[in-house]
């Protein structure tokens, strides 16, 4: 049978709900279709959608029924004065259970028209209009209860549902009785004494019709109807479903359908049984088919054998007096039809639940993404599903079958463990355990699971495993990466405090001392820009590497990052030991590295601070041991220092020096003053040298020796030498535009404004935004800044050659002088260092250096500037060997912005006289650090 519930609702009226069957279905309904239940009495049709011709005609039909069925209980009236069953009252109720406060007019039209029509009554009298309405009013009431209040299952499905049905029905019937004996009484049709006996038959024949005939049309007439009211609205609708009767269930249906025919000729055609009317037999087919057919079949048993009953009895002319019998008889085969198919659909219905339930566990059991399993205590697994068997790694089920649980964990312990805890806490969820292979790996499961009771009461363990061996092994990533470097698999920052903090307090209990080792790479960025970083990678993991082969098993070996690392030594029982380790790891650094098949050697500088004479905390000890580190580098690298306590000074100092220089372009503490450079020949000023200087708030004139470290550390580099560059090139245009001769401003480059992306189109930009001339502006690069990936500095030094610039080498001698890069890069003149100049006139070497550094520049047409000439003796010998100029105090100090003007002009002071801006040689204030990057001091 194909059942359907739809709703039709129209704003401010009831629910209306029908069923629909095809006929054939009727006598047969699959297990599912008698166990479907709504829930509901009925769900909301839209009124809508149904065609009005549709609406009007079923009035019409209805109108027309219920005069037809009026008339022929009137008929029945003849045999015993009232009829067997009242047929309108069931039809009347049907509608209004189904159709709601929609069809009141025409319940109650109806039956106004069949007072008229069928009982000739005046419309006015009590019998007429008034009586008519009256005695439906308690059907009106009960339907709406049954609709709004309770809401029942319009096809009975439940006993719950029969019995509410039953009582509010035939309570309604109790007040239509007595409301139709009041309007008898009334129009003076019955007498006082008659009263009571009308009342009884009047209620006898509506709750025959109710109890017979009402279910009839609400399970098996009211689905057609409905689906004849939605055919064409453009809802779909379900197909009814052919019924196929296998041959055992065709003899059935024949059996139960000859029985009623028996049951009724043996009691109303069989003489001998006349006297007896053995109406039991009835009984029979009904709970047959109510036991095989559920609820639909045992109300189309019980309105069969009413009907069948009433012709009988109409046929045979019973005798009177036997309509009570009879009614009763009916009204019996109907409650136990009613009730018996409700309770046998509805067991049914819990079958079907359970038989569902169990495929649907069936299902989730054998394609469930999680393990399923059920094993005894005793450890012997009675069920598993695919999933579990192939988390341990076998094939089948089957396989796990044969194997005791203890196998599959890790340990036999693990599962003694879990044994122990299910018989406290009766059940574990998310427990994580290791388990083994079939091949004997190990892996991670989470274990959720339960103590039952089976049914013989023995318990039993149930529950899922999820494979969570991925997510553990994520985990350990994870770890590792929150404790771990990922380039060197050393522990990093957060794992070296703790570890730090433990040995500290292990120390203190102990009465030992713990060094802390700051170790930092020297010029391990060389590395970096030369080979590249894959390699300066491949370097620190082998650094790593080293240091480990010489650690303690209790010592801590960490990376901070870059070429940084820290190492904890414990159990140092004075400062003499700390010095041994110490060497121990300096030693381990003097062998050579051989990286992507080229040898190498690279040095570190050391720091050291012991607990805890240099402090008492791990923040205090690697702030010191980084102060000692930097004392080391300030002497010369490759070598060690121990903490002191003038070394937190000058970090402090440091500290003070950094955080001033970032807002020192805004502030404008930074200035330049500029050198002149002399022709050796004619004494005439053949350029200017832009020299930074900074005027700290608080410090006073810092030495750029200083700060120009921490410019290039802190990346402030950049923004100051484009300052420095824009400036430069911007004063030395505003000199042109006054009228004094043009010379050449030379301004140093760092290696890392040299490396940045768009240099060449910062030098142009500059250029046209300052109107200077290409050729008006030298650049001085280090011999450092060449040698790191000449390719790329020889492309840019092709486009800013192209630019007329003039290109120098700075400092020419000091760093890794290669006369390959002077043929390649072909610049236009060299520097010789102060170094060489201080005492050319006294040291035969220098002398030498010098002599051959200017031979070699005249060889190659190079011009050659020395710096740092300070007297005549320096003077002489570089005019004896044709040295083309001379930069330093011989000649003029930096020169402030407002004398550089008088001196192109010839007026300055001579160049002996006291310095203005600047300090004389040796102070520090004009000494070029080898390190700088950018603009860095000439004297």
């Amino acid at each position: 049978m194909t059942t359907n519930v739809e709703s039709c609702i129209k704003p401010g009226e009831d629910q209306c709900c029908s069923h629909s069957a095809s006929a054939h279905q009727i006598v047969r309904r699959t297990e599912g279709d008698e166990l479907s239940s709504n829930g509901s009495a009925a769900e909301a049709w839209d009124w809508r959608f149904v065609p009005l011709y549709k609406q009007l005609l079923l009035g019409i039909l209805f109108l027309a029924a219920f005069l037809i069925s009026d008339g022929s209980s009137t008929a029945s009236q003849g045999w015993e004065g009232a009829p067997p069953w009242y047929l309108p009252v069931g039809l009347s109720l049907a509608l209004l259970l189904c159709g709601g406060r929609r069809y009141l007019p025409a319940v109650f039209i109806s039956s106004v028209v069949a007072a008229i029509v069928n009982y000739h009554r005046p419309m006015l009298s009590w019998c007429g209009i008034p009586g008519s309405i009256a005695i439906y009013l308690g059907y009106v009431s009960g339907a709406a209860i049954l609709r709004g209040r309770w809401r029942i299952d319009l096809r009975l499905g439940t006993l719950n549902d029969v019995g509410r049905y039953i009582v509010i029905s035939l309570g309604a019937a109790i007040f239509s009785a007595v409301t139709g004996m009041m309007t008898l009484l009334g129009d003076g049709r019955i007498r006082r004494s008659d009263a009571l006996g009308i009342t009884i038959e009047w209620w006898v024949s509506d709750a025959l019709a109710i109890i017979a005939f009402t279910p009839f049309l609400l399970v098996h007439v009211a689905p057609l109807v409905r689906r004849w009211l939605s055919a064409g609205r453009g809802v779909g609708q379900p197909a009814a479903r052919t019924a196929r009767f296998s041959t055992a269930e065709i003899l059935e249906l024949t059996a139960q359908c000859g029985f009623v025919v028996f049951a009724i000729w043996f009691v109303f055609g069989y003489a001998p049984a006349l006297p007896y009317q053995p109406l039991y037999l009835l009984f029979v087919p009904v709970i047959w088919v109510a036991v095989r057919r559920g609820l639909p079949g045992a109300v189309l048993t019980t309105f069969a054998i009413s009907v069948g009953m009433m012709f009988a009895a109409w046929i045979t002319q019973a005798h009177r007096g036997s309509l009570p019998r009879l009614q009763l008889a009916m009204l019996a085969l109907g409650l136990t039809g009613l009730c018996l198919g409700a309770v046998v659909t509805e067991r049914k219905r819990v079958g079907a639940a359970v038989g569902k339930s169990e495929r649907r566990y069936r299902l989730l059991f054998e394609r469930n993404l999680a393990g399923v399993f059920l094993a005894t205590l005793a450890g012997r697994v009675l069920e598993c599903n695919q999933a579990a068997a192939f988390m341990f790694g076998y094939d089948s089920p089957e396989e796990v079958l044969d194997l005791p649980v203890a196998n599959l964990y890790n340990t036999a312990s693990d599962w003694e463990s879990l044994l122990t805890k299910l018989k406290s806490e009766k059940s574990v969820t998310n427990h994580e355990m290791r388990f083994r292979r079939k091949n004997g790996d190990s892996a991670w499961a989470m274990l959720n699971v339960s103590l039952i009771d089976d049914d013989s009461g023995l318990a039993n363990l149930e529950g899922t495993l999820i494979d969570i061996t991925e997510r553990k092994l994520a985990e350990e990533r994870i770890q590792s990466l929150a404790y771990y470097d990922a380039l060197t698999g050393l522990p990093n920052r957060i794992l070296l405090r703790d570890r730090l903090s433990k040995a500290l307090s292990t120390a203190r209990r102990q009465n030992h001392k713990v060094a802390l080792l700051f170790l930092d790479l020297d010029r391990f960025k060389i590395v970096n820009d030369s080979l590249g970083h894959s390699a300066g990678d491949l370097l620190l993991q082998e650094i790593a590497g080293r240091l480990k082969s010489v650690a303690r098993e209790q010592d801590t070996i960490a990376r901070l990052g870059g070429d940084e690392f820290l190492i904890v030594l414990t159990n140092i029982k004075d400062i003499p030991g700390a010095a041994v380790a110490v060497e121990r790891f300096m030693d381990a650094m003097t062998a050579e590295f051989v990286l992507q098949g080229r040898s190498f050697s690279i040095s570190c500088s050391l720091g050291v601070s012991i607990f805890p004479e240099h402090g008492q905390d791990s923040e205090t000890l690697i702030k010191n041991a980084d102060a000692a580190m930097y004392r080391a580098k300030e002497g010369g690298r490759n070598n060690f220092q121990f903490f002191t306590a003038d070394m937190n000074a000058e970090a402090v100092k440091r500290l003070t020096l950094e955080n001033g220089l970032r807002p020192a372009l805004e502030r404008q503490e930074l200035f330049l003053v500029y050198q002149p450079q002399m022709d050796v020949i004619t004494g005439k000023i053949t350029g200017l040298e832009a020299l930074l200087r900074w005027q700290h708030p608080e410090l006073g004139l810092v030495p750029p020796d200083q700060f120009i470290g921490i410019a290039e550390n802190t990346g402030m580099i950049l923004p100051i030498g484009e300052w420095v560059l824009r400036t430069a090139c911007s004063q030395a245009r505003k000199w042109q535009d006054e009228g004094l001769r043009p010379v050449q401003v030379a301004v140093n480059v760092s290696a890392v404004q040299f490396r940045q992306e768009g240099f060449c189109q910062l030098i142009r930009k500059v250029l046209h935004e300052t109107g200077l001339a290409a050729h008006h502006l030298e650049l001085e690069l280090t011999e450092s800044l060449l040698l790191v990936n000449a390719d790329v500095t020889f492309s840019v030094l092709q486009e800013l050659k192209a630019m007329g610039l003039t290109l120098a080498i700075d400092d020419f001698g000091t760093g890794y002088s290669s006369f390959s890069y002077l043929r390649q890069f072909r610049v236009s003149k060299l520097k010789i260092d102060r170094s060489f100049i201080r005492d050319v006139a006294v040291n035969p070497d220098d002398a030498a250096i010098t002599t051959a550094i200017i031979s070699m520049a005249k060889g190659l047409n190079l011009k050659v500037i020395a710096e740092g000439v300070e007297n005549e003796a320096q003077m002489s010998f570089l005019r004896a060997h044709q040295c083309d100029e001379i930069q330093g105090y011989y000649f003029s100090k930096p020169l402030p912005l407002d004398e550089v003007a008088d001196k192109l002009r010839g007026n300055a002071p001579h160049a002996n006289s006291e310095a203005i801006v600047g300090t004389p040689e040796g102070s520090g204030l004009d000494t070029q650090s080898n390190m700088a990057i950018a603009l860095t001091p000439h004297c």
